[in-house]
């Protein structure tokens, strides 16, 4: 595999990139984690798209074009998040009205919490109460950073799912 011509390409490419791209992400999102997963996540697509790529072609307009859809996505998604959550809570209500829907709000997420993975649960829980980020969730519970990611992803989604069911949305 190691005299694969895309193969070779391709780790010339990484090596000859990898700071600019991590560089740049991290100019982007000031956050080291970010920017080194957003550089993976830049390479892979790199990977998947070796047959555009030819020999001596200066490929970092490309991946500067990558990190900054793969920023841009990302940053959707969480603002997506964010209007999902807030539609949720708010509606046309007087004030004594709003805090008895928050309280029920938040005594229903705790429950959907309750639900989830031991695991899932405790990351979350560390994520959004405790306020520690990917790295610190990592070390705390001897996990890689890209796990701590995934699961919060995956508390995220169930969150929102079961709020959007049991609100009707």
């Amino acid at each position: 595999m190691s005299d694969n011509p895309s193969r070779i390409l391709f780790d010339q490419l990484f090596e000859d990139n990898r700071e600019k791209v991590y560089r740049f992400a991290f100019k982007l999102t000031d956050d080291h984690l970010r920017a080194q997963e957003i550089t993976q996540q830049c390479f892979i697509k790199l990977w998947e798209n070796m047959q555009k790529v030819q020999p001596g072609q200066d490929i970092f307009p490309l991946l500067f074009v990558y990190v900054k859809h793969i920023v841009i996505d990302e940053t959707r998604k969480l603002y997506r998040e964010k209007k999902s959550l807030e539609k949720i809570t708010a509606g046309p209500h007087s004030s004594t009205d709003n805090s008895l829907l928050h309280k029920e709000f938040q005594q229903h997420i705790r429950k959907v919490i309750e639900k989830m993975p031991e695991q899932r649960r405790n990351i979350y829980l560390l994520s959004r109460d405790k306020g520690k980020s990917y790295k610190e969730i990592a070390d705390l519970l001897s996990l890689s950073p890209s796990t701590v990611r995934n699961h919060l992803n995956l508390a995220l989604q169930y969150i929102r799912r079961e709020m959007m069911a049991h609100y009707d949305m």
